[in-house]
């Protein structure tokens, strides 16, 4: 493998570094009963990989909902704060490598959630581990649409080709090729895709845990 230079690392959040995804799925289901929606859980994930936004316009037209996008908004994160309230998202093995990476590599955030909905799901200790952090809130077009990657490498000053992307949904993916960034498919079992999703999408490389990180770097840059 041909020598690279790596400068910074880009996270995708929901699945990736935090314990949201099956609790976004519940709150979307949750919220479709509401309106008398039956939708089961394996339905919901074909859609939990878009924002809120781009779920509603999908599914207003499939269910015929009578309801505008605000108050679907308001609805859709009462639920979803309602299940995390009590929870502790942050998956704390992942935060101790984080801090290993921080003090080689600049972090960057990059989530389809809005910014209200991501400082809502961290702690401020942990939002200081990135700089940027990029949200649906700051940018036209989410993922896959290559857009706020495009725009976390603009803020940290570097090229594309600098820049890894880690994630664990197949819009990672799609969203990284697009803009010329090495991806690494992050798959585990609450992540936001299936393995055989991940690996149609031909990521740079399918990865487990963290630790398989590291090797990829090592393996690039030596």
């Amino acid at each position: 493998m041909k020598k690279q230079k790596i400068k910074a690392i880009l996270f995708d959040l929901d699945g990736t570094l935090i314990y949201s995804i099956p609790l976004h799925k519940k709150s979307f289901q949750l919220l479709f009963q509401e309106f008398g929606c039956s939708l089961k859980i394996s339905e919901v994930s074909k859609y939990i990989r878009w924002s809120t936004e781009e779920i509603y316009q999908k599914l207003k037209v499939r269910e015929r909902l009578d309801l505008d996008l605000e108050k679907f908004l308001q609805l859709r994160r009462k639920k979803y704060y309602s299940l995390i309230s009590r929870k502790k998202l942050v998956f704390e093995n992942r935060v101790k490598a984080l801090k290993k990476l921080k003090k080689k590599y600049c972090l960057g955030l990059v989530t389809n959630s809005s910014r209200f909905s991501m400082e809502r799901s961290t702690t401020a200790r942990f939002r200081k581990l990135f700089n940027p952090t990029i949200t649906f809130s700051d940018v036209l077009r989410g993922k896959p649409n290559p857009e706020m990657l495009l725009l976390a490498c603009k803020k940290l000053r570097v090229k594309p080709s600098e820049c890894i992307l880690i994630g664990d949904s197949i819009v990672d993916v799609k969203a990284a090729k697009a803009a010329g960034i090495k991806v690494l498919a992050f798959y585990h079992k609450t992540g936001a895709s299936s393995l055989s999703e991940l690996r149609k999408t031909k990521p740079t490389k399918l990865i487990r845990n963290l630790r398989e990180l590291d090797s990829f770097l090592k393996k690039i840059e030596n």
